[in-house]
């Protein structure tokens, strides 16, 4: 495993046998949707530029989504890529920055005044029901967020399955 510097101080980490290549460019760090990716500006014509990212250079993946299995968008070692759809990349998505239970799935029902645990699926949310205990909330939707989305589910808590 090799580094290449990026912009404000960051490094992506590549394997070895693409560290030669990927070293050629100038690397920028960019923060999209909360993570940080590398990428680089390819002269297309004289006015035109067109945005490259790493992982998709290491991948050659021109029409498909790239995932990034530990959720770091600068660890682009092979290992830690793969091929996905849109629908298993959202499902390995970490809770949204204002998440204010702290577990994927969870939130307060108000007017219940308990957990609510749910998850979305194609294109529909599934109501997985009211808890009293917030983890007991977030260990339902482990159980069907491993049901639905197997490798790609991101849990609250993964020791526990």
């Amino acid at each position: 495993m090799k580094e290449i510097t990026l912009t404000q101080g960051r490094v992506a980490l590549v394997d070895d046998e693409d560290y030669e290549e990927l070293n050629k460019y100038k690397w920028c760090a960019v923060k999209l949707h909360g993570i940080y990716y590398a990428k680089r500006q390819q002269k297309i014509r004289k006015d035109v530029e067109k945005v490259i990212l790493m992982h998709r250079q290491i991948t050659n993946f021109k029409y498909k989504m790239i995932d990034h299995i530990d959720h770091d968008g600068l660890n682009n070692q092979k290992y830690n890529l793969r091929s996905c759809n849109q629908a298993q990349n959202t499902a390995n998505s970490r809770p949204y920055e204002n998440n204010t239970s702290g577990l994927k799935g969870v939130c307060w029902h108000k007017i219940g005044k308990k957990w609510v645990s749910q998850i979305g699926f194609n294109n529909n949310l599934i109501y997985l029901g009211l808890f009293n205990d917030k983890n007991d909330a977030g260990r339902a939707y482990d159980k069907k967020a491993i049901e639905l989305f197997g490798e790609f589910a991101v849990l609250n808590f993964p020791d526990s399955c």
